[in-house]
């Protein structure tokens, strides 16, 4: 593990992406403030400065890359797993948000370079930890450990965990282990009934759950559809 820390830049995916070539596989770099921090499509991930864990990891072997599909979902899981750690229930929405009962508290973005193959994977990791006011308009409020504990979290240390039990279970993974059925029991939107976009129509749709090859298995006007990440957009 090697690991990059800044106190303020544009994007910590951003700097990967342009340094990937000079950079060891699985090094992760974190930043205290993000100018252009990006979630899922393109919206912009806003952070107070130095209240959470902003970070980006660098994947560049082809083992890790092969598990491209799993990675995303696992990280949102290892997070999970730090989170019950300080004694809080989390859930996966998928493909990779976690959730505190109805409030988001992590968002993963899982990016690929692409030249003639994929030349690397990032993982941007933002997690809600001491910040406890959040502006904007939100369906629901974003939370974050603080607020969930009710208690200012020491950064360094859960970075510390985040980073230690990402590495060991991406490691777990590329040597054979199956995380799927723990994923599963940590699905939130299973058996829901939700809002989302799909094929640029907005539908009520049944969520069945995540299947083994991580897609997720959805139903409406009585069709069975496996859906993969970016093809569908939730209304929650």
């Amino acid at each position: 593990m090697k690991t990059i820390d800044f106190d303020i830049i544009d994007s910590t995916n951003t700097y990967i992406k342009n340094n990937y070539q000079s950079l060891d596989n699985m090094t992760f770099v974190s930043a205290k403030n993000q100018t252009n921090g990006r979630g899922r499509n393109q919206r912009i991930w806003k952070s107070e400065d130095g209240r959470n864990l902003l970070f980006s990891l660098l994947l560049s072997k082809q083992k890790y890359i092969e598990q491209y599909k799993a990675i995303s979902i696992l990280s949102a899981y290892t997070v999970l797993e730090v989170l019950e750690d300080y004694g809080i229930n989390a859930s996966i929405k998928w493909p990779n948000d976690v959730y505190v009962n109805d409030s988001k508290i992590c968002g993963i973005l899982l990016e690929a370079v692409t030249k003639e193959t994929v030349e690397c994977l990032i993982v941007g990791i933002g997690i809600n930890v001491n910040q406890k006011v959040f502006e904007g308009e939100y369906l629901h409020r974003p939370t974050s450990l603080s607020i969930e504990l009710n208690k200012d979290i020491g950064l360094d240390e859960f970075k510390l965990k985040v980073y230690t039990m990402l590495e060991n279970n991406l490691n777990e993974l590329i040597n054979g282990k199956d995380f799927y059925e723990a994923v599963k029991k940590a699905d939130y939107l299973r058996d829901k009934e939700v809002y989302a976009v799909i094929d640029n129509l907005k539908r009520r749709i049944r969520v069945i759950g995540i299947n083994e090859d991580y897609s997720l298995k959805i139903e409406y006007d009585n069709i069975t559809r496996d859906i993969e990440s970016g093809e569908i957009t939730f209304h929650l």
